[in-house]
């Protein structure tokens, strides 16, 4: 991998791992779901010129867009309104890898060799380990809502695959959308005090919001898109494993959040197992386009 291309996918994983601080501000002022609206109305404003009608594509673009929007995005701004710390959640968030894997053993009747499941026990196991951690037990309800995101995210990815061909910000632009309106709509069912939270939201919290509009979401998932164009998924994934580090060290510098040994196994435990199914995942993908090159080769 070329040095600046190092640099910026270690600059996403910081921009990332801060977003965590910056979610914890915004829902520390404003109601979760009106929060996760405001992020992606920053998004849209950005990326309305991409906000187009795709032929053929609409159906499977607004499931996508729907199970990401503001089921998803909606899922984290909940947990995060009710996390005390961000060390447990932002480990929480790593299941997404295993539950891709789960649900493609399910759906797309993938098999599964002895190392990945152990890597998805491990992974699990080490989100048992956290729950049973006496602080974070404090707000199980956080980490379960993060659990729940981080499965939508992982029925996202399989979704994504149907949408390779669809614009990168065409995509960002239908998810941003969801988010808004599906935000909207449930948080005039779930929540209150909307209109006095925002008129007398600290500064701090709209600066939260900016930063996970303009950095995590534009700036973050363009730079991945730019990456995925010269780099396999492969060599980019092992990566994203430094998201939850700059998230815990933002937690204990800026919050000053502590780790428990709880918290230190669990979170060594889960990571582990989702390097293991990450790598595992990037040799099975390795072999198959070997497989399928050789069958297009012997067929010629």
């Amino acid at each position: 991998m070329a040095p600046r291309d190092l640099i910026l996918l270690i600059g996403i994983n910081l921009v990332w791992g801060l977003n965590f601080l910056a979610v914890k501000w915004a829902v520390a002022d404003l109601p979760p779901l009106v929060a996760n609206a405001a992020r992606f109305f920053v998004v849209l404003l950005f990326l309305f010129p991409f906000l187009r009608l795709v032929p053929g594509r609409m159906k499977a673009l607004l499931t996508l867009a729907t199970v990401l929007g503001f089921m998803h995005f909606g899922a984290v701004f909940i947990g995060m309104s009710l996390a005390e710390d961000i060390s447990a959640v932002a480990i929480a968030t790593q299941l997404s890898t295993p539950f891709s894997t789960l649900l493609a053993i399910v759906w797309l009747k993938e098999t599964v060799g002895w190392r990945r499941i152990l890597g998805l026990a491990m992974s699990f196991s080490g989100v048992l380990v956290l729950g049973l951690d006496p602080a974070v037990l404090n707000y199980l309800d956080a980490v379960a809502w993060i659990v729940f995101s981080s499965f939508l995210y992982a029925t996202g990815t399989i979704l994504m695959r149907q949408l390779r061909d669809v614009n990168a910000f065409t995509t960002q632009a239908w998810i941003a959308v969801s988010a808004i309106v599906g935000s909207f709509f449930l948080s005039a069912v779930m929540e209150t005090g909307q209109v006095e939270a925002v008129k007398n939201a600290h500064w701090q919290a709209w600066a939260a919001v900016l930063y996970a509009g303009i950095f995590s979401s534009i700036i973050g998932h363009g730079g991945v898109n730019y990456l995925l164009r010269r780099y396999e998924v492969s060599v980019l994934s092992p990566y994203f494993l430094l998201t939850p580090f700059f998230a815990i060290a933002a937690g204990i510098i800026v919050l000053g959040e502590s780790l428990t040994w709880r918290v230190l196994l669990g979170g060594a435990l889960t990571l582990a197992g989702v390097l293991i199914v990450t790598l595992r995942n990037a040799r099975r993908n390795k072999a198959l386009a070997n497989t399928i090159v050789q069958t297009r080769t012997s067929g010629e």
